[in-house]
């Protein structure tokens, strides 16, 4: 059944790109508004579609799921479009059909195979993706991490005055295993040996004592390659060390989950990365900053934004083979944390970002990190009814498994005024001092799940921290988009408990009125007084 309704959902699209491939042949064919005007045109259009779908069907062109290669799948749609245009041409040639315009029907024959070998092609390899990595990774549209939904949203509550990503600390790592310290270490002579001209031994060295490891259960590697860690017997290592670009792993997931695997408990997994920011400075330094700005512009939407897109993803993955991916030093963080490690230290070397990890728990189990660039939130709606709120991604990927570390990092921090958040990305800012990453609330506020001023819609988890008694006032009120947090601005968690009480019981004497004020008095904040909800 199924796969029926993939098929269905299939034909459906290749209806829409032949109306999308005739509607841009009409737009640049002269005379089109002539051509339009008489009516006439959807009769040929329907006649042209129809043919187009039933020689599809007739010769499996929507039998996606049954193609193994991206060959086979060109082979099957040029064959099945030959076939179309075969029939469509003995009605324009020998039986004198599609009056309205000749060139109109062979533009939107020509657009129809191109969009269908694009778009196809990007679900078959996107699909494919998928498939290999079934429980490694995702990139749907609209994510909806588990993490993500049991935590409150970063706009809400402070945030850290970290534009910086921080480290723990800056004491040596001290393995909670016996140490290994025979008179003569064989990993001190083969370190110096490989890296002793480098910053990256001192590292090391600053970090670890390389004689507390066995070097029979150590392994130093500089390969991509999965095969060379596949068949290793789980908890069989202390130190595992690749100096490979972690940028270059097809499947960078499935590669650490199996690092964590491989060592013990506390066993300590050394990598390396390219973080965009060294990348930007790489292209300025190659290029100049005149032409490197566009020129990382253009990498930008190609590296990090296609990934991220369904179709386009497939597209990205079958160009590249995932090598030379653009990764943020806080989506390496992010999946580091996701797959079970914790970071000792961090050091920028030769412009590239080194990494002493401990693994200090299993991968997690969570399927849906976010990713995609839309987030789906779980959160307590009127009457206790769950409701899922939709916003555009303002944080790096796998931002959501770094609560603890911007808590632990935090509480280093003089002060402890939260201001800024380094998991926002730059362009995430722009979004959210604009609130164009609030907009998909609107389908929310559409569907009657938000008013236009209300209390802040709150995960199951934030809404328990809250006083019993403004837990049952906050259920008898609906969410808004428009919280009392812009007319009072709080700066504690119980000076926005008692702005949203004051809020609710003014409202349930006076509705109108109380929402006519706490709106205008939001909106004068939000505009003249840059109030932001943080």
């Amino acid at each position: 059944m199924k796969k029926n309704q993939t098929t269905i959902y299939y034909l459906l699209l290749d209806i829409l790109l032949v109306v999308i491939a005739f509607l841009f042949a009409a737009k640049v064919k002269e005379g089109t508004r002539r051509i339009l005007s008489d009516f006439q045109w959807w009769r040929s259009l329907f006649a042209f579609t129809g043919i187009w779908i039933v020689v599809g069907i007739l010769g499996g062109k929507y039998s996606l799921q049954k193609v193994g290669k991206a060959s086979k799948l060109a082979s099957q749609i040029i064959k099945c479009d030959i076939y179309a245009i075969a029939v469509i041409f003995g009605l324009m040639y020998i039986f004198n059909q599609f009056h309205y315009s000749r060139m109109i029907v062979m533009g939107t024959i020509l657009g129809s195979v191109v969009l269908e070998l694009f778009v196809f092609g990007g679900l078959f390899y996107a699909f494919k993706f998928r498939r290999e990595n079934r429980y490694f990774a995702k990139a749907p549209l609209v994510t909806h991490s588990e993490a993500l939904e049991e935590s409150q949203t970063a706009s809400y509550f402070p945030e850290p005055d970290l534009q910086e990503i921080p480290v723990l600390k800056n004491e040596p790592y001290i393995p909670p295993y016996p140490s290994y310290s025979p008179e003569v270490s064989v990993l001190v002579p083969l370190f110096k040996r490989l890296y002793d001209q480098s910053e990256f031994f001192g590292f090391i060295n600053d970090y670890l004592d390389l004689n507390t490891f066995d070097s029979d259960k150590s392994l130093v590697l500089n390969s991509v390659d999965f095969e060379f860690i596949e068949e290793k017997e789980p908890s069989s290592y202390q130190l595992f060390v690749n100096q490979h670009r972690i940028n270059d792993f097809r499947r960078i997931n499935r590669y650490l989950i199996k690092a964590n695997e491989l060592l013990i408990d506390g066993g300590v997994f050394i990598c390396r990365g390219q973080t965009i920011k060294e990348r930007r400075r790489r292209f300025n330094q190659k290029y100049t900053p005149v032409l490197g700005a566009p020129l990382y512009f253009f990498d930008f939407l190609f590296r990090r934004v296609m990934p991220k897109i369904p179709v386009l993803q497939g597209w990205y993955f079958a160009l590249t083979k995932g090598k030379n991916r653009a990764l943020s030093e806080t989506e390496m963080l992010g999946r580091f944390y996701y797959c079970g490690f914790e970071l000792v230290n961090k050091r920028e070397i030769n412009g590239l970002m080194h990494f002493i990890l401990k693994k200090v728990k299993a991968p997690s189990t969570d399927p849906n990190p976010t990713y995609g660039p839309f987030v789906r939130l779980k959160r307590v709606g009127k009457d206790g009814k769950i409701i899922y709120i939709h916003k555009l991604r303002t944080m790096h990927p796998y931002s959501e498994y770094l609560q603890e570390y911007v808590y632990q990092t935090n509480k280093l921090q003089e002060g402890g005024k939260f201001k800024n958040d380094f998991r926002v990305t730059s362009w995430g800012k722009v979004l959210r001092a604009m609130w164009i990453d609030e907009l998909p609330q609107l389908i929310n506020f559409f569907k009657g799940e938000l008013s236009l001023v209300g209390v802040r819609a709150l995960s199951e988890h934030y809404l328990s921290l809250y006083p019993q008694e403004v837990q049952e006032l906050r259920l008898k009120m609906k969410p808004g988009l428009i919280p009392p947090f812009y007319t009072d601005m709080p700066t504690s968690f119980e000076e926005i408990v008692e702005s949203e009480r004051r809020y609710i019981q003014a409202k349930m004497e006076k509705p109108f009125l109380t929402d006519w004020k706490y709106f205008w008095k939001g909106v004068w904040n939000i505009i003249f007084n840059h109030a932001r909800s943080y």
